[in-house]
C-alpha cells in the first residue's frame, strides 16, 4: 500500500517558512540586515522606467547564495526561482542575473555592505559575542578573475620601451628626414617623446597631401614619376607611424600608468597583480592574478575588510588601521604576525592609541638557544661606550665608521650606525657591523610586550581567531577566485563572502 500521490489535487498556498526549520540561516540573514534603517539604503529615484528593486532584497540575496557556495549571477537568479529558502527570504522575488551582478560590483553596494559590517559590529558587542579590546589582523592572497598568461612586467616593458626609441630616432634620421621640407630639431641623442610622433605624423599627412596636389597640377611625366615614387615613399612612412609606432606610444602609456607602483598587472584584470601563492595551475610555482586580502576580526568574526594589489603584508598595516571605522576600532590591542614587523610599523603603533602584539621578522630565531650563545647575537659582544667601538667574542673591533640613511618606498627614512673592522685582513669574514638602534629599542618594547601574561595570552589566541576564518572561506565555502573584476568590485565580493561566514558563524553560535 502507498500513500496517496496525484498532481491534479487542487491546494491552497501555503507559507514558505513552514517548510524552513526554525534554525535555518536565512532567519539570521532576514534579522541582520533588517538592523539597517532606510537612511542606510539612499532611496535610489528614477525619473522614467520601472521602480528599482530595493537594495535590501538583493543584499539578502546574495549572502544567502554565498553561504550557500554559490557565486555566478545566473546560479543566484535560479536558486530565486527553485530554492524555498530564498524564495522566503525575497519574498518570491525573481531578479535578473544582470541586475545582480550590476548591484554587486556598484559603489551604491559598497556603501550599504560598509554600513552592514558597522551595524553587525555593534549587534556582536551588544550580544557580548566579542569585546572590542583586541582586534587580530592578517591577509591572504587570493585569485582574481583573470586569464593565466595575460601578464604585463614592469622590467620587460623598461627593456623594450628604450628600444622603441632608439627605432623611432633612427627611422626618422635615415628615412624621413631626406623626404620632407619641414624637420623636427632634435638632439642626436634626444629621443622622440609621444607627442613628437603625433606632430611628425602630421608632418607627413601635409608632405603627402602636398605631393598629390603636385602629382594632379604637373604635367611632365618624368616630374610626375618622381612624385609618384616619393609619394609611396611617404605613404609607407605614414603607414607606419599609423600602425606601428603611434599605437606603441600609446600602448607603453597606458602600461606605465596602469603600474602604479606595482611590478605588474593582468590585461585581464588590469587592477590585479601577478602573486605567488600557495597553490597554482601549474603546481610549479607560477605566478598567478591576483589581490591581497587584509581582514581584522575578533572572536572569527571578521569586522573590516579590505584589498591590495601588493603581495606583501608590509605595506598594508598603516593603510589598514587607517581604514578601520571609529565603531570598529579596539581599545587597547593590535595583534599581527611577523609580516607586519617591519620597523615603520612598529613606530606607527607605538605613536598611536593602542598596543602593538606584532612579532618582527627574526623574533622566533632570537628565541632558540642557538642564537643566543652565537656570535652573530650582539648581546654576547662588548660595547665600549668612551670609544664608541664593538669587541667581537674572537677581539677583532669594529669601530664606528659612519651613518647609514635608508628611504623606504613608502618614504620612510632608516639610520643605520656603520661600524668598520679594525682588521685589515677581516679574519672573521665580517667587514662591517651595521646596528639600526632605533630598531633596536622598538625590538626590546615589543619583547617586554609579547612576555607579559596578557600579551602571550593575546598573541597565542591570533593562530585561533583570524587563521581559521581564511580557511573557512577558502575550504568551506569554497571561494578561492573571484568572480568580478576590478579593484572596487573585488572589495565588494570580499565584503559579502565574509559577511556571509559571518552569518554562518553567528546563526550556530545563537543557537548555543
Amino acid at each position: 500500500m502507498y500513500l496517496q500521490y496525484t498532481m491534479n489535487q487542487t491546494t491552497l498556498p501555503l507559507e514558505l517558512d513552514v517548510f524552513l526549520p526554525e534554525n535555518h540561516i536565512v532567519y539570521a540573514i532576514d534579522t541582520v540586515i533588517e538592523d539597517l534603517t532606510d537612511e542606510d539604503y539612499q532611496l535610489i529615484i528614477n525619473e522614467f522606467g520601472r521602480p528599482a528593486y530595493h537594495p535590501k532584497v538583493l543584499l539578502k540575496a546574495l549572502l544567502f547564495a554565498y553561504s550557500e557556495r554559490t557565486f555566478s549571477g545566473r546560479d543566484i537568479e535560479k536558486m530565486m526561482r527553485e530554492n524555498l529558502a530564498m524564495q522566503w527570504l525575497t519574498a518570491q522575488t525573481i531578479i535578473s542575473y544582470r541586475t545582480i551582478n550590476r548591484f554587486r560590483g556598484s559603489d551604491h553596494a559598497k556603501r550599504i555592505i560598509r554600513d552592514l559590517y558597522v551595524s553587525f559590529s555593534a549587534r556582536l558587542k551588544k550580544e557580548k559575542l566579542i569585546e572590542g579590546k583586541a582586534l587580530f589582523i592578517d591577509g591572504t592572497k587570493l585569485e582574481a578573475n583573470a586569464n593565466k598568461y595575460t601578464f604585463v612586467w614592469k622590467k620587460a616593458v623598461d627593456r623594450y620601451y628604450p628600444k622603441l626609441k632608439e627605432k623611432e630616432r633612427d627611422y626618422y634620421t635615415n628615412e624621413i628626414a631626406p623626404l620632407i621640407e619641414q624637420e623636427i630639431k632634435k638632439e642626436t641623442k634626444e629621443d622622440f617623446t609621444k607627442e613628437d610622433i603625433l606632430e611628425l605624423n602630421d608632418l607627413l599627412k601635409d608632405e603627402l597631401d602636398k605631393v598629390e596636389k603636385e602629382i594632379t597640377n604637373s604635367s611632365e611625366k618624368e616630374h610626375v614619376s618622381q612624385l609618384k615614387r616619393k609619394r609611396r615613399s611617404l605613404k609607407k612612412h605614414h603607414n607606419k607611424m599609423k600602425k606601428d609606432f603611434i599605437p606603441r606610444e600609446h600602448k607603453y602609456e597606458a602600461y606605465y600608468n596602469t603600474f602604479n607602483g606595482r611590478n605588474s598587472f593582468s590585461k585581464t584584470d588590469p587592477d590585479a597583480t601577478f602573486m605567488r601563492m600557495k597553490d597554482d595551475h601549474m603546481r610549479n610555482g607560477q605566478l598567478k592574478a591576483g589581490y591581497n586580502v587584509q581582514i581584522a576580526t575578533e572572536n572569527q568574526f571578521v569586522l573590516h575588510t579590505q584589498v591590495y594589489p601588493n603581495p606583501t603584508d608590509t605595506k598594508t598595516l598603516i593603510p589598514f588601521i587607517e581604514s578601520l571605522p571609529k565603531e570598529v576600532k579596539p581599545t587597547q590591542f593590535i595583534v599581527a604576525d611577523a609580516g607586519y614587523g617591519s620597523q615603520e610599523n612598529l613606530e606607527y603603533i607605538d605613536q598611536s592609541e593602542w598596543t602593538g602584539l606584532i612579532k618582527y621578522g627574526m623574533y622566533e630565531k632570537e628565541q632558540k638557544k642557538k642564537y643566543i650563545q652565537s656570535d652573530k647575537n650582539l648581546a654576547n659582544w662588548t660595547y665600549d661606550d668612551h670609544e664608541d667601538t664593538y669587541s667581537h667574542p674572537d677581539g677583532t673591533v669594529y669601530a664606528f665608521a659612519h651613518v647609514r640613511r635608508y628611504k623606504t618606498d613608502t618614504g620612510y627614512v632608516k639610520l643605520s650606525h656603520i661600524y668598520q673592522s679594525t682588521d685589515p685582513l677581516y679574519r672573521n669574514g665580517r667587514k662591517t657591523v651595521s646596528i639600526n638602534y632605533h630598531y633596536e629599542e622598538q625590538k626590546l618594547n615589543i619583547k617586554e610586550q609579547l612576555s607579559s601574561p596578557e600579551g602571550r595570552r593575546l598573541y597565542g589566541k591570533r593562530k585561533v581567531d583570524v587563521e581559521p576564518t581564511f580557511g573557512q572561506v577558502k575550504a568551506n565555502l569554497g571561494f578561492t577566485r573571484f568572480s568580478v573584476r576590478g579593484q572596487s568590485k573585488v572589495e565588494n565580493e570580499t565584503n559579502l563572502i565574509f559577511m556571509a561566514n559571518n552569518l554562518r558563524k553567528y546563526n550556530k553560535r545563537k543557537q548555543l
